[in-house]
């Protein structure tokens, strides 16, 4: 068999170094505590149910369903719900009147009426207007800017000087 030494990795000095100058009593004290990860007298009773009932369902038999032939029963309202519904009863019987009226409404006194469809033109007026501003439109996106001259800018003081305004001082 071989040495425990041998079996171990070589180590940097500088780590050994450290390991060889561990104080264990600078460490801190810790309580371990313990985790239950198994689920709840609870939560097994639920899937327990859960599975029993996904049984009942997958499991379930059919041949013992009759067939029924279904049956209309009809429900009218009674005199107290009458009169609160009232309005809600006298818009059912406009809309039903409407839409009755509507269906048996009789084509034949309709009059066939030919629709003609009127486009107005612009006259000359507005015509030459129109290729006047379009034009003008062309030439401003047309100039060409390279043939301008430079020019300075001077600003002019319009303000009065100081004997103008002792003049002006003196006269008032």
């Amino acid at each position: 068999m071989s040495s425990p030494k041998k079996d171990l990795p070589l180590l940097p000095p500088a780590i050994k170094g450290e390991l060889a100058q561990f104080d264990s009593t600078k460490l801190k004290q810790a309580e371990t505590k313990e985790i239950q990860l198994l689920p709840s007298n609870e939560d097994v009773e639920k899937e327990n149910i859960y599975n029993s009932l996904l049984q009942n369902v997958e499991g379930f038999q059919h041949s013992t369903l009759y067939h029924i032939q279904p049956q209309k029963r009809v429900h009218l309202p009674s005199a107290e719900v009458f009169s609160l519904n009232n309005l809600d009863l006298q818009r059912e019987r406009r809309h039903y009147n409407l839409m009755t009226g509507v269906e048996k409404f009789n084509k034949s006194s309709l009059h066939h009426v030919k629709t003609t469809e009127k486009c107005v033109l612009p006259n000359s007026e507005d015509i030459e207007r129109e290729k006047d501003q379009q034009k003008l439109l062309e030439e401003i996106k047309s100039f060409d800017t390279s043939n301008m001259k430079h020019s300075e800018m001077t600003v002019k003081n319009p303000l009065p000087t100081k004997d103008v305004m002792d003049q002006y001082k003196r006269s008032n």
